[in-house]
């Protein structure tokens, strides 16, 4: 009798900690978005998404704490490649929501953000995560960019010797 009811106790721990949450952006646009809101315990979410070409990712997190409702603890975000190379990491809480962090130049390909944490309100944890991405410019627009300032600079200095 005491066997079954630690194993039933076991059981109860462990799934109090199956926090995993997975989304799914597909072709990430220029701004996604997701609202997760996780059951007390360990958190460990992913969000998978595909960048089409050399671009640079911007991202923030904050969690949505609401006294002792809602709230997570010791939250981090980490971004990793297809093959689970992790790429930059921060943390986050109810106050990080006007911070971004940026990581530059990632090549085209299959990607994933792994949220983890700890939610301890008594309704769990609610976070929210944005993430933009921006083309970097290829070495053909820079020349073309400078080959345009060029003209533009002899035209400027044959009207001024005129």
């Amino acid at each position: 009798m005491k066997l079954k009811l630690l194993a039933a106790a076991a059981i109860s721990v462990l799934a109090l900690g199956a926090n995993a949450t997975t989304v799914d952006w597909g072709v990430h646009g220029d701004l996604e978005v997701a609202a997760i809101l996780d059951d007390p315990g360990v958190i460990d979410d992913i969000i998978n998404f595909s960048i089409p070409g050399t671009s640079n990712l911007t991202s923030t997190t904050v969690a949505n704490n609401l006294m002792t409702v809602l709230n997570i603890d010791s939250g981090m975000v980490s971004l990793f490649d297809s093959s689970s190379t992790l790429l930059g990491s921060y943390s986050f809480d109810g106050t990080t929501g006007s911070t971004w962090h940026t990581i530059t130049n990632l090549s085209p390909g299959d990607y994933y953000y792994e949220i983890t944490g700890m939610a301890t309100g008594s309704s769990g944890g609610f976070y929210s995560i944005s993430s933009t991405i921006s083309p970097v410019p290829e070495p053909e627009t820079y020349a073309l960019l400078l080959a345009g300032l060029g003209v533009v600079g002899s035209l400027y200095r044959r009207r001024k010797v005129s």
